[in-house]
């Protein structure tokens, strides 16, 4: 029996299912499968946790689960004390151009920064703001009097002082102080928000209202991703989690010297998480098989990439769940059996209402599309799902229609003379 969902999580959650997209909440109630992967990634967070990190590729086609293997590893991990960034890439959000690209895709990455209770982003400030207090009222409880701004600055220096040999950390640490003092003045314009958004883009002002030259830019912008990691696992966080959707952006990339800048770097990033340059700070990147393995447009055209990530001679075809690249397979029918009834039951609690839908019922539906196309690799869950939520939704704003009919392309019309039904074919 499906457990009892909240009312806000329900809504939204069919509302996202319907449009084909991945709900921000409430995804523990629809997983099934995946238990190797979810073994993986959990592995992952407590490596960051120790200090370490993770740095894979999350491969699977449209609509196969990568988004919503994401979204759930985003939530277990906020969850568990860590703060969590993520960004879709796009033809202007990639990770370096010469139209600010990469800057695009680390504003995107900074908006969307959450933890536990602030899981729909804008979690930037807060947890700045946090970092401040906490250190005031600490030393107001160590004195016994009001802590004077140079005593709340030299704290937060002396807290984050093994991060100074971070590139770019001694001007981040000096907007961290504007910040600071125009907080605790109560300023509602604060320059140093639009300099840590990357909004900021000249030097004037920047070195007239922070007193540093420096910008946030496509080059720079991944070294304040890890300064970030660094201060926010020094004020309490477990670390920094990074997710990357959409990498068939870059595969997409008609000019090759752009698509070799950004396997680049890809690369520089692997390796510098991977050879333990970095602590706290795991990121995953996803994309469609094509995306990893083609060998003419695909991180394995670049070769710096595909001898880190192409599988070793010794796996001859079995699965690989602690390689760089988590495949994700398609669900077996007895998982998206699982998934169905469990959306049909959700369906029924959002609605409450008995949509009289039984087992047998589902299974019906589920062999009448698993027998419309050639092969079942081509369903994918994300458009079962929706088709599903869609048939509850007219038989539950129709009640006179049979599921069953509906399933097999027939369904009751009724005409203006409510005595007159006539049963004509859908069109397929």
């Amino acid at each position: 029996m499906t457990a009892t969902v909240p009312k806000r999580t329900l809504v939204t959650m069919i509302n996202a299912l319907s449009s084909g997209v991945v709900p921000r909440r409430g995804l523990e109630y629809i997983a099934v499968g995946r238990k190797k992967e979810t073994e993986t990634f959990v592995n992952d967070l407590e490596d960051t946790d120790q200090g370490g990190g993770a740095f894979r590729f999350i491969s699977g086609r449209f609509g196969n689960g990568k988004s919503f293997m994401t979204q759930m590893i985003r939530n277990y991990a906020m969850d568990r004390g860590f703060v969590v960034m993520d960004a879709d890439l796009a033809i202007n959000r990639r990770l370096t151009g010469s139209k600010k690209e990469g800057l695009n895709t680390y504003k995107e990455l900074v908006k969307n920064m959450a933890y536990k209770a602030r899981p729909d982003g804008g979690a930037m400030e807060p947890i700045l703001q946090g970092w401040i207090l906490d250190t005031k009222e600490r030393l107001q409880k160590e004195n016994g009097s009001e802590p004077s701004r140079e005593d709340i600055e030299k704290a937060m220096r002396a807290q984050m002082s093994d991060l100074s040999s971070l590139q770019n950390y001694q001007d981040f640490m000096r907007v961290v102080i504007s910040y600071m003092n125009d907080f605790l003045d109560g300023k509602d314009d604060i320059t140093a928000v639009r300099w840590f958004k990357g909004e900021l883009d000249i030097k004037r002002d920047s070195r007239k209202e922070l007193g540093t030259n420096l910008l946030i830019d496509d080059g720079n912008w991944y070294d304040m991703t890890k300064i970030w990691t660094g201060i926010v696992r020094r004020i309490g966080y477990k670390g920094m989690i990074v997710f990357i959707d959409e990498g068939v952006v870059l595969y997409k990339l008609q000019n090759k010297v752009s698509r070799s800048n950004n396997y680049e770097r890809l690369l520089t990033m692997f390796n510098d998480i991977m050879q333990g340059k970095t602590q706290h700070l795991s990121v995953y990147v996803c994309g469609t098989p094509e995306f990893i393995e083609d060998p003419n447009r695909g991180l394995y055209s670049y070769e710096a990439l595909r001898s880190r990530l192409v599988a070793g001679r010794y796996e001859n075809g079995f699965d690989n769940y602690l390689g760089p690249i988590i495949n994700l397979k398609p669900l077996t029918n007895e998982e998206i059996f699982v998934l169905l009834k469990t959306i049909k039951n959700l369906h029924e609690q959002r609605y409450e209402y008995d949509s009289g839908i039984t087992d047998e019922m589902l299974e019906r539906y589920l062999r009448t599309v698993m027998s419309s196309v050639v092969s079942s690799t081509m369903i994918t869950p994300r458009e079962i799902t929706r088709d599903l939520i869609s048939l509850l939704d007219t038989m539950h704003q129709n009640r006179e229609l049979s599921f069953l009919d509906l399933i097999e392309g027939r369904a009751i019309k009724v005409d203006e003379n409510p005595d007159d039904e006539i049963i004509e074919d859908l069109e397929v």
